[in-house]
């Protein structure tokens, strides 16, 4: 079977605007997916320390990663958080700080600041499992004294 020129053309260009439809799609799609939100982030940090200082280490638990449940049973990761409660109790008010995601992890800076003016940071992995964030370590960073002035710009 033999093509006319001006079928062959049309075949051609519907052909490209089917690719050129789906390629749309898919950056559309990976570009909608890639929007965070960064109170998603806090809101899981700030659910799991609320859980801490209730001492409802299961709901606590449901906010970790699934390479923390393989990690540590429940009753482990129960001491584990009752032995940094200490600091967690002495602060008297949380602040989250910058925060920046990759692909599905993502990192938060959260400020614990004590009574006194102490700030405690602790830097927050998280990791995207399906649809929910979850927490899958933490590491303290040096502690600032009250009172200590940061370095930066002010205005």
């Amino acid at each position: 079977m033999r093509m006319n020129p001006r079928g062959k053309i049309t075949l051609v260009l519907f052909f490209f605007s089917v690719c050129a439809t789906a390629a749309l799609v898919h950056y559309w799609d990976g570009v909608r997916s890639e929007r965070l939100q960064p109170a998603e982030l806090f809101n899981v940090v700030g659910q799991q320390l609320a859980a801490c200082r209730n001492d409802d280490f299961s709901a606590a638990y449901q906010q970790a990663s699934a390479t923390v449940h393989q990690r540590f049973p429940l009753e482990r990761f129960a001491d584990m958080l009752r032995n940094e409660n200490a600091r967690w109790v002495k602060t008297g008010r949380v602040e989250f700080g910058p925060w920046r995601r990759r692909g599905n992890q993502a990192v938060v800076e959260v400020l614990f600041i004590g009574r006194d003016g102490s700030v405690s940071p602790c830097i927050y992995s998280l990791v995207c499992e399906g649809r929910d964030w979850k927490i899958d370590g933490t590491r303290w960073v040096n502690a600032w004294k009250s009172g200590q002035q940061l370095r930066g710009i002010r205005s």
